[in-house]
């Protein structure tokens, strides 16, 4: 589904399905970041150019979404993640690490949170390994909440200011946020693979 086709499946729906949508959307992205969640927030911005909804409901219902996939992973994290890489199987994906985890993010939490939204890939990671860094539950969702206004809130501006060129913001947005993912995904299978080789050093 390109752009267009995206706006004209949320222009045909009621506001608050439209607001909905914006909501499910910045949720499901947090959850599995390859999701064009940034696509639809664009979308939810160029109809409120047309005047169907607000930028405020367009961003407040991305705040609000994002927060709400960012913080069911801290929780996940938070509450079982640490056990399962201290007992679990997990154990020898991070074995030795997780006191450098606590350092980083007891050093750099507030930064690394503050920037997550912008980092694609990596952002859903950055949940999760707040949690299992028991990192304050409270300044998370604060840090997070600041984080998400911070990103959609630049989404919405370019849409403001430079509507006359979404599709050269909406094709920066998508090769912006591919290039983070790829980037994330890399790190992850080199961080998988050097646990793997100290796994069989170790023997």
């Amino acid at each position: 589904m390109n752009f267009e086709q995206i706006v004209e499946f949320i222009r045909s729906q009621s506001v608050i399905i439209i607001y909905a949508i914006l909501f499910l959307s910045a949720f499901i992205e947090n959850i599995v970041p390859p999701f064009p969640g940034d696509a639809v927030m664009l979308a939810g911005a160029y109809l409120a150019g047309e005047g169907n909804i607000t930028y405020i409901g367009v961003l407040l219902s991305g705040v609000a979404g994002g927060l709400t996939g960012a913080m069911t992973l801290f929780t996940i994290g938070r509450s079982g993640g640490r056990r399962f890489f201290e007992t679990g199987r997990g154990r020898m994906l991070i074995k030795g690490n997780l006191s450098k985890m606590d350092s980083m993010f007891q050093k750099h939490g507030i930064a690394i949170i503050l920037v997550s939204r912008f980092m694609a890939g990596i952002r859903s990671a950055v949940a999760v390994s707040a949690g299992i860094a028991q990192f304050n539950t409270a300044r998370m969702a604060v840090l997070t909440s600041i984080s998400l206004f911070l990103w959609y809130g630049m989404l919405l501006s370019l849409m403001i200011y430079s509507k006359s060129n979404w599709r050269m913001i909406v094709e920066s947005v998508k090769k912006y946020n591919i290039v983070l993912i790829i980037v994330g995904i890399l790190i992850l299978l080199l961080w998988v693979i050097r646990a793997l080789w100290l796994r069989r050093n170790s023997k």
